[in-house]
């Protein structure tokens, strides 16, 4: 029997759950919530999944802060395979990323090649390349167009007031909450957790006497 620090009983073990990596990973719904803001395209990606390298010690992170010039921005991004998924981080002067980005999501649509990168753009601090400027907001005119490419669009958002090395260690150090609109981590969590953990016991353990009495009557 487990005891606790002054050998008390322990509460029971009613399992042993090994990691899986893929439930640390956070989904834009929960960046938007971290930065309190919304998508302002791509919207019907809410709950994509976007391994940042929080959990996994070893694997490529997929997250970038955005600090070369835009040639070597595009050549990353056409590089990537179809089944790329990387979250890149540039600064809100930044207009020509912003612009590069759009204009590669939409040269795959074209292709019917897949595209599912997301952006975040930061409005504080640092831009990336060493300018430690006021805050720059998103010009309307480039608002307006990320917008104009809708729900089904590339997953865009913007983090107000940070810096894109502060976004980009907000995002790899959040710990990713349990949504129930977020269905396929919902999924994964329960065929994950299920094996492992005794369930009779647990709401045995759980729950109120007179409960007990009622199921088992």
């Amino acid at each position: 029997m487990w005891t606790g620090p002054n050998g008390e009983p322990a509460p029971p073990i009613i399992g042993v759950v090994p990691d899986r990596p893929y439930l640390g990973c956070p989904a834009l719904a929960d960046v938007e919530s971290a930065f309190g803001s919304v998508l302002l395209s791509g919207s019907d990606h809410r709950y994509r999944h976007y391994d940042v390298g929080s959990n996994v010690q070893g694997r490529s992170i997929g997250m970038s802060m955005v600090t070369t010039d835009l040639a070597a921005f595009l050549k990353t991004m056409q590089r990537q395979p179809e089944s790329g998924r990387t979250m890149f981080i540039c600064h809100a002067t930044r207009d020509d990323v912003i612009l590069g980005f759009l204009g590669e999501y939409r040269r795959r649509v074209r292709r019917g090649i897949p595209f599912q990168s997301a952006l975040v753009i930061c409005t504080g601090g640092d831009d990336g390349l060493g300018d430690m400027s006021n805050v720059e907001e998103l010009s309307s005119e480039v608002c307006e167009m990320i917008m104009d490419s809708g729900p089904s669009g590339p997953p865009i958002l913007v983090a107000s007031g940070y810096s894109p090395a502060e976004a980009a260690k907000q995002i790899r150090t959040m710990t990713p909450k349990f949504n129930a609109s977020d269905e396929r981590r919902v999924s994964r969590a329960t065929e994950h957790y299920e094996p492992y953990i005794d369930f009779d016991l647990l709401l045995e353990r759980t729950s109120s006497p007179a409960e007990v009495v009622g199921v088992t009557a």
